[in-house]
């Protein structure tokens, strides 16, 4: 499996405190299964600042540990739309997921269905492509979870939690991704992990329902073929 949306780096956001619980974070991942992974620290005005030169130094340290592991890390960056946000990515303010064209794209809980099509569409034309960070966290969606298919349509990819598919982060949540799940309108599911106790990697379990639920063939889309056209 390949994990495109984590918090595993240490001491840059609210996820990894600390170098140790970033490998704590690592060997958890590996035991699941995890080959690689994608660490996207967020970068959203007023409450994380995205602080690059330190991101690419503790990158730089966990890198060779996770791979003494059998664990191939990337960088990314988790962004909390906002209007400068495709300057901040042309400015190289931030960085796409594993050196690519694709963003990882955050939005608020009751973010307007039309303003998130907007960013979808100013970001594919401008040869990005958005990943919609945990989609099924937004009330549009969780409203009217077909919109995820229009936004497939308008150049974005859907990511979902596996939390949200296991029922452990909401009723609406666990709700809403299944039925994206029921119609094939997701293309990636990621961990979302943040911490080495509490919001923890469930990636493996969470395959291991949809590959039962879902059928192995859309399993493997999306947590390794869909995730591997990304770090490539």
């Amino acid at each position: 499996m390949i994990d495109v949306h984590c918090h595993a780096l240490y001491g840059v956001d609210d996820g990894a405190g600390s170098l140790e619980e970033s490998l704590t974070m690592l060997r958890d991942a590996k035991a699941q299964g995890i080959r690689a992974m994608i660490l996207t620290p967020h970068l959203r005005h007023g409450m994380f600042s995205y602080p690059k030169e330190r991101i690419l130094e503790h990158f730089e340290i966990l890198k060779p540990k996770a791979q003494a592991m059998g664990l191939t890390l990337y960088l990314g960056c988790e962004h909390h739309t906002s209007s400068n946000m495709l300057k901040e990515l042309l400015d190289g303010v931030c960085f796409p997921l594993a050196e690519g064209n694709c963003v990882l794209t955050e939005y608020f809980y009751e973010t307007a269905y039309s303003d998130i099509k907007a960013s979808v569409r100013e970001l594919a034309s401008n040869s990005y492509i958005p990943v919609i960070a945990h989609a099924e966290r937004c009330l549009c969606v969780q409203r009217e979870p077909e919109k995820c298919r229009e936004l497939a349509e308008a150049g974005a990819y859907i990511q979902l939690n596996a939390d949200s598919i296991l029922r452990l982060a909401g009723k609406a949540e666990g709700k809403a991704s299944r039925k994206i799940l029921k119609h094939h309108w997701a293309h990636l599911v990621a961990s979302d992990a943040h911490k080495a106790v509490g919001r923890i990697n469930r990636l493996g379990a969470c395959r291991q329902f949809v590959a039962s639920k879902y059928g192995e063939a859309y399993a493997g889309r999306l947590f390794e073929g869909n995730p591997r056209e990304i770090i490539t």
